[in-house]
């Protein structure tokens, strides 16, 4: 059943996606009604009827609305799924103009530097996350929390470096966390390392030897959680990056120990 909570966020979304508030009430008016006269979608859309008329004519502009010349005029909304791909290719256009100015008007490519700097968001910090890992040119180690949630975000971290063919170490705080990075991204090389606190207070992510990513999680209340992260890319990032240089090597070696010793063990049997 349609509620007022489906209505107030479709045209929430479709705001988002370039709609006027009112050409965005007046296109899900439609939806409801299937077509109908201007009276009857600004009753529907609550939208004064002066508004509706030139709400339509826009959405006609764009694609979204037909119009038959009927006396009084009335009004039909194309399909949902009509609507979804024309207001996607507009986006895709807007987003590919905007790269190639922005490109043009760069003045060069972000470069290793000596500072931190802040993200926040969680989709945010993933996101630049995403980016260090596909400058990765040998080697990515994903440091995990024992938070589930956490976990499930960075996973993406450890697929994409797979996918990209480097070497990917990921340092779980607990067998549990092991066993499911080694089931759910196999190729990963998983070990279990032994926190002082059993805790840690984000997840880490080093790149080769050049870049970092530092985030906290705080849950500001019981069932929410925010994430910023400190991101270096060369300068003090390196620095950080080659403490654990020597401690992968280690790691790898515990590895590959390991894994000789199974099948030595299997030999035997």
């Amino acid at each position: 059943m349609p509620t007022n909570e489906h209505r107030t966020r479709a045209v929430e979304s479709l705001e988002s996606l370039g709609l006027r508030e009112y050409e965005a009430r007046c296109f899900v008016a439609l939806v409801q009604l299937s077509e109908g006269t201007a009276k009857e979608v600004s009753k529907v859309a609550s939208v004064p009827r002066s508004r509706v008329y030139d709400s339509l004519e826009k959405l006609q502009n764009r694609g979204l609305v037909d119009i038959r010349e009927s006396n009084p005029r009335k009004y039909r909304g194309v399909s949902v799924d009509t609507a979804i791909q024309t207001l996607e290719n507009e986006f895709t256009n807007h987003l590919e103009t905007a790269g190639e100015n922005l490109t043009e008007l760069q003045v060069s490519p972000h470069n290793g530097d000596n500072e931190f700097w802040t993200v926040s968001g969680r989709e945010n910090v993933t996101e630049r996350g995403n980016e260090l890992v596909d400058r990765a040119e040998r080697e990515v180690v994903v440091v995990l929390p024992e938070d589930d949630h956490v976990v499930d975000i960075s996973l993406a971290w450890i697929q994409r470096a797979l996918d990209a063919g480097v070497t990917t170490l990921v340092d779980a705080p607990t067998p549990a966390v092991r066993h499911r990075v080694e089931s759910e991204v196999p190729g990963a090389q998983v070990f279990v390392s032994t926190r002082e606190d059993g805790t840690t207070l984000g997840r880490t992510l080093l790149v080769d030897d050049h870049a970092v990513l530092l985030s906290v999680i705080d849950e500001p209340l019981p069932t929410v959680q925010e994430e910023t992260a400190v991101v270096s890319d060369g300068g003090v990032g390196t620095r950080i990056a080659s403490l654990v240089e020597d401690v992968s090597k280690v790691r790898r070696n515990e590895l590959v120990a390991e894994s000789t010793t199974a099948v030595d063990a299997a030999d035997d049997d």
